[in-house]
Protein backbone atom coordinates (compact mmCIF):
# COMPACT_ATOMS: atom_id res chain seq x y z
CA UNK A 1 0.00 0.00 0.00
CA UNK A 2 2.83 2.45 0.90
CA UNK A 3 4.92 1.90 -2.23
CA UNK A 4 1.13 2.63 -4.21
CA UNK A 5 0.41 5.77 -2.16
CA UNK A 6 4.30 6.66 -3.29
CA UNK A 7 3.61 6.71 -6.64
CA UNK A 8 1.56 9.31 -6.28
CA UNK A 9 2.22 12.51 -8.53
CA UNK A 10 0.93 15.53 -9.81
CA UNK A 11 -0.86 15.75 -12.59
CA UNK A 12 -0.51 18.26 -15.66
CA UNK A 13 -2.63 16.44 -18.51
CA UNK A 14 -5.14 13.59 -17.84
CA UNK A 15 -6.11 11.48 -20.65
CA UNK A 16 -9.64 11.86 -22.24
CA UNK A 17 -10.60 8.72 -20.24
CA UNK A 18 -13.30 9.11 -17.79
CA UNK A 19 -13.90 7.05 -14.51
CA UNK A 20 -17.43 5.58 -14.54
CA UNK A 21 -20.04 7.89 -12.08
CA UNK A 22 -20.62 4.71 -10.20
CA UNK A 23 -16.81 4.07 -9.39
CA UNK A 24 -16.26 7.91 -8.14
CA UNK A 25 -19.68 7.50 -6.59
CA UNK A 26 -18.55 4.20 -4.18
CA UNK A 27 -14.92 5.65 -3.51
CA UNK A 28 -16.72 8.56 -2.30
CA UNK A 29 -19.09 6.35 -0.09
CA UNK A 30 -16.04 4.62 1.12
CA UNK A 31 -14.13 7.98 1.77
CA UNK A 32 -16.77 9.22 3.77
CA UNK A 33 -17.23 6.19 5.72
CA UNK A 34 -13.62 6.12 6.54
CA UNK A 35 -13.21 9.52 7.41
CA UNK A 36 -13.56 10.59 10.72
CA UNK A 37 -14.89 14.72 12.62
CA UNK A 38 -15.07 16.38 14.96
CA UNK A 39 -18.16 15.90 17.02
CA UNK A 40 -19.58 14.10 13.87
CA UNK A 41 -20.62 17.17 12.29
CA UNK A 42 -18.91 17.14 8.69
CA UNK A 43 -18.61 20.66 8.34
CA UNK A 44 -18.23 20.85 4.25
CA UNK A 45 -19.71 20.08 1.06
CA UNK A 46 -18.33 18.09 -1.67
CA UNK A 47 -19.56 19.70 -4.64
CA UNK A 48 -18.75 16.65 -7.80
CA UNK A 49 -18.76 17.58 -11.14
CA UNK A 50 -19.00 15.26 -13.86
CA UNK A 51 -17.47 14.55 -17.50
CA UNK A 52 -20.85 16.44 -18.64
CA UNK A 53 -19.77 19.96 -17.23
CA UNK A 54 -17.15 20.93 -18.91
CA UNK A 55 -18.07 24.64 -19.44
CA UNK A 56 -18.39 25.52 -15.47
CA UNK A 57 -14.47 23.98 -14.98
CA UNK A 58 -13.17 26.02 -17.93
CA UNK A 59 -14.65 28.95 -15.65
CA UNK A 60 -13.59 27.33 -12.49
CA UNK A 61 -10.12 27.40 -14.19
CA UNK A 62 -10.59 31.30 -15.45
CA UNK A 63 -10.59 31.83 -11.92
CA UNK A 64 -7.84 30.07 -10.62
CA UNK A 65 -5.75 31.81 -13.15
CA UNK A 66 -6.85 35.25 -12.07
CA UNK A 67 -6.04 34.82 -8.19
CA UNK A 68 -2.61 33.51 -9.88
CA UNK A 69 -2.09 36.85 -11.64
CA UNK A 70 -3.27 38.68 -8.75
CA UNK A 71 -1.14 37.03 -6.82
CA UNK A 72 1.78 38.11 -8.99
CA UNK A 73 1.15 41.41 -9.38
CA UNK A 74 0.57 41.77 -5.39
CA UNK A 75 4.67 40.59 -5.22
CA UNK A 76 5.29 43.41 -7.96
CA UNK A 77 6.74 40.43 -10.11
CA UNK A 78 5.62 40.07 -14.17
CA UNK A 79 3.00 37.66 -14.51
CA UNK A 80 4.46 33.68 -15.27
CA UNK A 81 2.43 31.55 -17.22
CA UNK A 82 1.71 28.80 -15.06
CA UNK A 83 -1.32 27.62 -16.88
CA UNK A 84 -0.08 24.31 -17.84
CA UNK A 85 0.14 23.81 -13.42
CA UNK A 86 -4.08 24.18 -13.61
CA UNK A 87 -4.45 22.43 -16.68
CA UNK A 88 -6.27 19.71 -14.18
CA UNK A 89 -9.03 22.21 -12.91
CA UNK A 90 -10.69 22.00 -16.51
CA UNK A 91 -9.57 19.05 -18.16
CA UNK A 92 -10.33 15.68 -15.85
CA UNK A 93 -12.70 13.03 -15.98
CA UNK A 94 -14.53 14.63 -12.48
CA UNK A 95 -13.98 17.81 -10.22
CA UNK A 96 -14.65 18.19 -6.64
CA UNK A 97 -15.34 21.30 -4.86
CA UNK A 98 -14.85 21.28 -1.22
CA UNK A 99 -16.65 24.21 0.66
CA UNK A 100 -17.54 24.94 4.13
CA UNK A 101 -21.30 23.67 5.21
CA UNK A 102 -23.80 24.80 7.92
CA UNK A 103 -24.94 21.64 9.89
CA UNK A 104 -27.50 20.84 11.50
CA UNK A 105 -26.46 18.62 14.38
CA UNK A 106 -27.83 15.18 15.04
CA UNK A 107 -29.95 14.47 18.30
CA UNK A 108 -26.93 14.31 20.40
CA UNK A 109 -25.19 17.26 19.92
CA UNK A 110 -28.69 18.46 19.69
CA UNK A 111 -29.02 17.38 23.42
CA UNK A 112 -25.42 18.68 24.07
CA UNK A 113 -26.64 22.42 22.94
CA UNK A 114 -29.30 22.40 25.39
CA UNK A 115 -27.48 21.58 28.04
CA UNK A 116 -24.97 24.84 27.55
CA UNK A 117 -22.37 23.83 24.56
CA UNK A 118 -21.81 25.76 21.94
CA UNK A 119 -21.54 24.30 18.39
CA UNK A 120 -19.38 26.35 15.92
CA UNK A 121 -20.19 23.94 13.42
CA UNK A 122 -24.51 25.25 13.52
CA UNK A 123 -23.09 29.12 12.88
CA UNK A 124 -23.38 30.35 9.49
CA UNK A 125 -20.55 33.35 10.58
CA UNK A 126 -18.19 30.99 12.46
CA UNK A 127 -18.27 28.30 9.56
CA UNK A 128 -17.30 30.76 6.86
CA UNK A 129 -13.88 32.02 8.36
CA UNK A 130 -11.66 29.41 7.75
CA UNK A 131 -9.17 30.43 10.02
CA UNK A 132 -12.15 29.57 13.10
CA UNK A 133 -13.26 26.23 11.61
CA UNK A 134 -11.45 22.93 11.52
CA UNK A 135 -13.56 22.46 7.90
CA UNK A 136 -9.71 23.18 5.93
CA UNK A 137 -8.02 20.53 8.57
CA UNK A 138 -11.08 17.52 7.92
CA UNK A 139 -11.56 18.43 4.31
CA UNK A 140 -7.93 17.18 4.21
CA UNK A 141 -8.15 14.36 5.82
CA UNK A 142 -11.63 13.48 3.27
CA UNK A 143 -9.06 14.46 0.44
CA UNK A 144 -6.09 12.19 2.16
CA UNK A 145 -8.51 9.33 2.40
CA UNK A 146 -10.06 9.57 -1.38
CA UNK A 147 -6.53 9.75 -2.98
CA UNK A 148 -5.66 6.50 -0.79
CA UNK A 149 -8.50 4.80 -2.67
CA UNK A 150 -8.00 6.36 -5.67
CA UNK A 151 -4.42 5.12 -5.91
CA UNK A 152 -5.69 1.55 -5.22
CA UNK A 153 -7.73 1.53 -8.72
CA UNK A 154 -4.74 3.53 -10.24
CA UNK A 155 -6.90 6.43 -10.98
CA UNK A 156 -4.78 9.67 -10.32
CA UNK A 157 -5.89 12.71 -8.22
CA UNK A 158 -4.48 16.19 -7.91
CA UNK A 159 -5.64 19.35 -5.70
CA UNK A 160 -5.80 23.02 -6.26
CA UNK A 161 -6.27 25.78 -3.38
CA UNK A 162 -5.09 28.75 -5.92
CA UNK A 163 -8.84 30.86 -5.80
CA UNK A 164 -10.69 33.61 -4.39
CA UNK A 165 -11.52 32.56 -1.05
CA UNK A 166 -14.65 35.66 -1.51
CA UNK A 167 -18.13 33.96 -1.61
CA UNK A 168 -18.92 37.46 -3.65
CA UNK A 169 -16.77 36.42 -6.50
CA UNK A 170 -18.57 33.11 -6.83
CA UNK A 171 -22.39 34.08 -7.28
CA UNK A 172 -22.18 32.06 -10.95
CA UNK A 173 -21.94 29.11 -9.43
CA UNK A 174 -25.31 28.32 -7.52
CA UNK A 175 -24.20 25.30 -5.80
CA UNK A 176 -21.60 27.08 -3.76
CA UNK A 177 -23.00 29.01 -0.85
CA UNK A 178 -20.30 28.96 1.27
CA UNK A 179 -16.53 29.68 1.52
CA UNK A 180 -14.40 27.55 -0.46
CA UNK A 181 -11.59 25.14 0.97
CA UNK A 182 -10.45 23.33 -2.11
CA UNK A 183 -10.71 21.68 -5.54
CA UNK A 184 -9.53 18.64 -6.27
CA UNK A 185 -9.66 17.13 -9.73
CA UNK A 186 -9.75 12.93 -10.76
CA UNK A 187 -8.77 11.15 -13.96
CA UNK A 188 -6.22 8.68 -16.01
CA UNK A 189 -2.81 10.77 -15.51
CA UNK A 190 -1.28 11.40 -18.82
CA UNK A 191 1.87 14.47 -18.04
CA UNK A 192 2.58 15.24 -14.49
CA UNK A 193 4.15 17.61 -12.93
CA UNK A 194 7.82 16.33 -12.87
CA UNK A 195 7.68 15.47 -16.51
CA UNK A 196 7.19 19.10 -17.30
CA UNK A 197 9.52 20.35 -15.13
CA UNK A 198 12.24 17.85 -16.91
CA UNK A 199 11.07 19.79 -20.27
CA UNK A 200 11.69 23.10 -18.32
CA UNK A 201 15.48 21.53 -17.78
CA UNK A 202 14.57 21.51 -13.67
CA UNK A 203 16.71 18.84 -12.00
CA UNK A 204 15.25 16.53 -9.80
CA UNK A 205 17.82 17.85 -7.09
CA UNK A 206 16.60 21.32 -7.30
CA UNK A 207 12.73 20.91 -6.48
CA UNK A 208 13.25 18.71 -3.08
CA UNK A 209 10.77 18.95 0.03
CA UNK A 210 12.60 19.97 3.46
CA UNK A 211 14.23 17.35 5.18
CA UNK A 212 12.27 15.59 7.71
CA UNK A 213 14.30 17.61 10.59
CA UNK A 214 13.16 20.61 9.14
CA UNK A 215 9.20 19.48 9.67
CA UNK A 216 8.91 17.69 12.65
CA UNK A 217 10.34 18.74 16.06
CA UNK A 218 10.86 17.11 19.58
CA UNK A 219 9.55 19.67 22.00
CA UNK A 220 11.54 18.17 24.48
CA UNK A 221 15.00 18.27 22.83
CA UNK A 222 17.55 21.02 22.62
Amino acid sequence: MIQKYLQRKHVVRYKSDVIPDHMVKHLLEKTWQLTSSKNNYMPYSVHVLGPDKGAQKIKIYEKCIERQNENENNANKNKIDLGWNYNHVKHNSHLLIFTTRVCEPNLYNKRQIRQGHFASEIHEEIVNDLSSTCAPIEVGMFAQNLTNFCMLEDIDVSFCVCFSKRRQDWKEFPFIKNTLVMIMSLGYGKLYYWDKLKNLGVRPKDNLKPEIDEVVKWAWKD
